[in-house]
């Protein structure tokens, strides 16, 4: 599944998932500071297929309901 046309059709649906999580060994602090002693591919995995639903206090269950069915919707639409 793509990360870019997952967020893309959310957008379409009017839902504002997002993309903000960078590992920190990849952080431009962790870059230049930072050291790991093996390569970090299961969090690089990881890290590249994460989204961000919204999720706010005072936000309903039929908002959150409305988020969940968008996400099934585009996920079920996506190739495999």
């Amino acid at each position: 599944v793509d990360r870019a046309e997952v967020l893309a059709a959310m957008k379409a649906r009017g839902v504002n998932a997002i993309f903000h999580y960078v590992p920190l060994h990849s952080s431009p602090a962790g870059l230049r500071y930072g050291r790991t002693a093996t390569p970090m591919t299961v969090t690089d995995d990881c890290s590249s297929r994460l989204i961000r639903l919204p999720l706010w206090l005072g936000m309903t269950p039929e908002m959150s309901a409305a988020v969940v069915d968008s996400l099934q919707d585009v996920l079920a639409a996506q190739p495999r």
